[in-house]
């Protein structure tokens, strides 16, 4: 990529890094302040540095530093220096502002949203390279399907899978019991929810609602789940999946209205309430759920640890179940794959590139993949790593796993089921919360007005950023 180009991609990121976004495939309950954070081992002389950004914080982020720490301790040639950059969206914000210094990680945890960008730098090496030249293509091959998908562009496997969840319905067990409810049919249609959600509702004896069927929030990724399960493209051509980048957004479409409806209806029909844009309207609609305030909430699976947690110091009898998307009468399709993967960058010297690849090679064995999937909540992205006995273990503790596993396995791979790749993801997800937030509190009379609003936004930034990368 040539200097100027690499200024003027730097300059436009920087300006669209402005729209911040929380990301709802990894937010879960807020993490305590009173964390002690894991220290590192200590660096072993002559040992080669490899700088690792990584986004996760809390608890997460402390499982990435015993990883780390892992490898680290396994051998002594290279070194592995984690460096928290406080989210998903100050790791790769801090690297778009690096593109013009040069200062740069040699490895760094990118989250989904962020594919094209880091593409985009030409700063990076598709880690397909390392697999091919090693003779490791059955590593790929053992990935989780959906897993492999998201990463896979145009064919290459840009970077390697590291954390990943998908989304869920999440219920309370004990609530649906009393309602008549069988939370253990997890396929659900729209109907169906809406249903479970009036059923859920509970009012005093002055009509005052105590408990609602559902917490809502404002979330993009969300509407993407709901576009995958109805196998539906949010942009064209092919969610950029295809080899052609993408040039349009396109979920004002009928999937994404009815989505988007069909919250509201529930919300005017008093049997779910809105808390509000993603990040702080999802904390107070995972309280409300480990409270018994609501008794079904929007999350990923990820969260499930948090929610259980969060539900047995509550103490008000919340049983945490989890049910797939809802769909229309007779689909059958799959959710998507969020999270974040490992990217290698062409930064410093050849050891440290092998370094960051001696790292990711550490980082997909079957044992630490059991080791990070149990620990975090997180889908292991090995499929070996089920026959470990630590892994097996887990599925037991917490079969709500499983049902996670089996929604990202109703279906096929397609590239409309697979996160869409965009180089302005981050800030598309903003115009759409923002117009859903607006209609939810009555700034636009339809979804279709607000989805509309919010497309056009979208494909306007989309243009300025092809243009300025020569798409």
């Amino acid at each position: 990529m040539k200097k100027a180009t690499v200024f003027a991609l730097a300059m436009l990121l920087v300006a669209v890094a402005a729209l911040t976004f929380v990301s709802g495939s990894t937010t879960a309950l807020a993490q305590a302040p009173t964390i002690t954070p894991v220290p590192p081992v200590p660096k072993p002389e002559g040992a080669v540095e490899i700088t690792f950004w990584y986004g996760l914080g809390g608890n997460l982020g402390n499982v990435v530093q015993e990883v780390v720490n892992k490898y680290n301790s396994s051998q002594s040639t290279y070194y592995v220096n984690a460096v928290f950059q406080s989210s998903y969206d100050d790791t790769i914000n801090t690297i778009n502002a690096g593109l013009a210094s040069g200062n740069l990680p040699n490895l760094a945890q990118i989250f989904e949203a962020g594919s094209q960008r880091m593409i985009d730098t030409g700063r990076t090496i598709p880690v397909q390279q390392f697999f091919e030249r090693d003779g490791m293509m059955d590593v790929i091959d053992d990935m989780e399907p959906a897993v492999r998908a998201n990463y896979q562009i145009g064919g290459t496997l840009w970077s390697a899978p590291f954390n990943s969840s998908t989304a869920m319905l999440y219920i309370d067990r004990a609530a649906a019991a009393a309602a008549g409810i069988n939370p253990d049919e997890p396929m659900v249609t729209f109907d169906q929810v809406a249903d479970y959600a009036r059923a859920l509702t509970v009012k005093d004896a002055n009509g005052n609602t105590t408990r609602y069927g559902m917490g809502i929030y404002g979330e993009g990724w969300f509407l993407e789940q709901i576009h995958a399960v109805h196998d539906a493209f949010m942009g064209t051509p092919n969610n950029g999946r295809a080899g052609e980048r993408m040039t349009e957004y396109t979920y004002n479409d009928a999937v994404g209205v009815q989505w988007v409806e069909f919250l509201k209806g529930l919300v005017d029909e008093g049997v779910a309430v809105y808390y509000g844009q993603a990040g702080a309207g999802q904390t107070a609609s995972a309280s409300a759920f480990a409270n018994g305030e609501v008794a079904m909430h929007w999350a990923s699976i990820a969260s499930l640890r948090g929610l259980l947690s969060a539900a047995e110091s509550a103490g008000k009898g919340v049983e945490v179940g989890v049910l797939y998307l809802p769909r229309n009468e007779g689909v059958t399709g799959k959710t998507i794959v969020g999270g974040a993967s490992l990217w290698i960058t062409d930064v410093g010297t050849t050891d440290q590139q092998e370094g960051a690849w001696d790292f990711i090679k550490f980082a997909l064995t079957p044992e630490i993949q059991a080791f990070w999937s149990v620990n975090t909540g997180y889908i292991p992205v090995r499929m070996a790593a089920y026959e470990q006995a630590e892994m097996q273990a887990g599925l037991e503790q917490y079969p709500q796993f499983q049902v996670a596993l089996n929604q990202l396995r109703l279906t096929g791979i397609t590239d409309a089921n697979t996160a869409h790749v965009s180089g302005i993801f981050v800030p598309y997800r903003t115009h759409y919360v923002a117009a859903f937030d607006q209609y939810f509190t009555g700034g636009y009379a339809s979804a279709q007005e607000a989805l509309d609003a919010a497309v056009a936004t979208s494909n306007e930034l989309l243009a300025e950023y092809n243009l300025t990368v020569g798409g």
